[in-house]
């Protein structure tokens, strides 16, 4: 145990990145109150590369997962997370692990700013590791003048809270009214942001503080996706109205979209969102 939190220990702070595990990681950010964002941070780990042992006739794992994000330019160390994650499969789960992928997420709330992440994982089995460095921004929306959008999630999956393999937050009245949470299914970001033709594509994002229509009070927002291939339209969905805010979530009116995939070529496509305010005579993509 003394050996593996020096191993531990080492892997986060030397200079050089350790890429026995290779990993893909996403930082995303949704404002939760006038000054504090929530910051979801998504890993993903080739399923592939895990090394499985058979307890009790399922086929297991467990890793260790540990996260700094510290201010810049200071290095202030600010907010972390750590966490011990047992995986088990079933069998038919081991027959498509080459084809399928781990993926843990955690969530910090921070005000907006500057950070560095740096994200290790270690799979016990074998002690391998890979860590995973990124500079990213929370900006600060209460001093834009232009419309206030969250980050844009792009997913193929969404599974049961219960049934998600590992998450960790250190701010549970956060966790509780999530953003990618709706109805006790999470929406899972790609990440890689790499489809398949019979999978369907989900787009989420946030307007913030939009400005009220008439006695209502509410927004008066229209959204749309469009996938673009170079300078062509290649799809563009229809134009989806809000005139609702989201319970329990002052000042966030949110959208949700489906794609399905199964009638686009295959090739790369730049997924844009159009969003305008009416009311508010603004507009944003």
């Amino acid at each position: 145990a003394g050996d593996k939190e020096r191993q531990l220990e080492e892997a986060l702070t030397l200079g050089d990145p350790v890429s026995e595990l290779p990993l893909a990681l996403e930082v995303d950010y949704f404002r939760v109150a006038q000054n504090r964002y929530l910051v979801p941070i998504s890993l993903k780990i080739p399923g592939s590369v895990l090394a499985l042992a058979k307890k009790g006739g399922k086929a297991s794992t467990d890793f260790d997962f540990i996260g700094q994000v510290r201010e810049q330019p200071s290095g202030r160390l600010v907010g972390g997370v750590r966490d011990n994650i047992a995986v088990k499969l079933s069998d038919s789960d081991v027959s498509q692990l080459e084809h399928r992928h781990l993926q843990y997420d955690a969530g910090l709330t921070l005000p907006p700013g500057k950070y560095n992440l740096r994200f290790l994982a270690r799979e016990n089995q074998t002690g391998k590791m890979g860590t995973f460095e990124t500079n990213f921004v929370v900006p600060d929306l209460s001093v834009s003048k232009d419309l206030r959008l969250s980050s844009v999630i792009l997913s193929s999956q969404k599974e049961d809270v219960k049934a998600a393999v590992g998450s960790a937050d250190n701010d549970k009245r956060a966790l509780a009214n999530h953003p990618l949470i709706q109805n006790g299914q999470k929406t899972v970001p790609s990440i890689t942001r790499v489809f398949r033709k019979d999978q369907t594509l989900y787009v989420y994002f946030e307007v913030y503080d939009p400005a009220p229509e008439g006695a209502s009070k509410g927004p008066d927002l229209t959204a749309q996706v469009e996938l673009l291939q170079g300078a062509r339209k290649a799809f563009s969905s229809m134009p989806e109205s809000q005139t609702k805010m989201t319970p329990n979530r002052p000042g966030v009116a949110s959208f949700s979209f489906q794609v399905p995939l199964a009638k686009m070529n295959a090739g790369q496509y730049t997924a844009q969102i159009n969003v305008i305010d009416e009311a508010g005579k603004r507009f944003a993509f």
